[in-house]
């Protein structure tokens, strides 16, 4: 049985590459952009991740967001439709990503120890703003706007293009992979898990709904409410 957005997103008749192509620039974007903010290649980039990571991160999610909106005007209302049940599905899947982590972060801290300096090293960025501003740009720019750059442009485009299970595994591996800058394994294991189950939502549902709501209350929870230390 196909879902709701294998039908509305199969491939078209023609086969037509073109549509991949926008979604090329933006990931050539993010990826410019997820250097500067996570690699500590340069003084450059470690005075931005080090000083200025939120401010950064606000912009350049800000930045891919309204790249997608501007290339995915016409589907808008299909990419954001919303019902109450979208909104449930979204704030369960949070909860059960937080579980995962607190799971997954203990079994970590039991019997991979050495790995916990790579966890720690997720949170240093937490002590450059007040959690409260945090919790905002979280909310309010942040993840709604990786859902709407990721899974609204990136996935969809590839969905559009490609087989629904090629598409998936090319967006979890673009999604994951912009995260290598950090030179931090733990965050690529988290980037994996998270990259396949916000675009599982979306594959699963055919809106951005889901997904952003889950990415939105994960993002506050685990950064800002209930921090997974251990």
């Amino acid at each position: 049985m196909e879902t709701t957005a294998e039908v509305a997103l199969s491939p078209g008749p023609r086969g037509l590459r073109l549509p991949a192509a926008s979604a090329l620039v933006g990931i050539l974007a993010a990826a410019a952009l997820w250097f500067a903010l996570f690699s500590p290649a340069t003084d450059l980039t470690r005075t931005l991740h080090g000083r200025y990571f939120w401010v950064g991160m606000t912009a350049a999610t800000a930045l891919l967001g309204a790249y997608t909106l501007v290339v995915q005007r016409r589907s808008l209302a299909r990419l954001f439709r919303p019902t109450w049940r979208f909104i449930v599905v979204g704030a369960v899947h949070a909860v059960l990503l937080y579980a995962l982590s607190r799971l997954g972060v203990w079994i970590m801290a039991t019997f991979f120890g050495w790995v916990m300096p790579q966890i720690q090293a997720i949170y240093a960025t937490r002590t450059q703003l007040d959690a409260r501003t945090i919790a905002a740009l979280l909310v309010l720019v942040i993840a709604p706007m990786e859902e709407v750059f990721w899974r609204g442009l990136v996935l969809d485009r590839l969905l559009a293009v490609y087989p629904a299970r090629r598409a998936l595994a090319a967006s979890i591996a673009l999604y994951c992979g912009v995260h290598v800058w950090a030179l931090n394994p733990m965050l690529l294991v988290a980037a994996l898990v998270l990259g396949a189950h916000w675009s599982y939502l979306y594959l699963r549902f055919g809106s951005l709904v889901p997904g952003l709501v889950s990415h939105a209350l994960w993002d506050v929870a685990i950064f800002v409410v209930f921090p997974v230390t251990f």
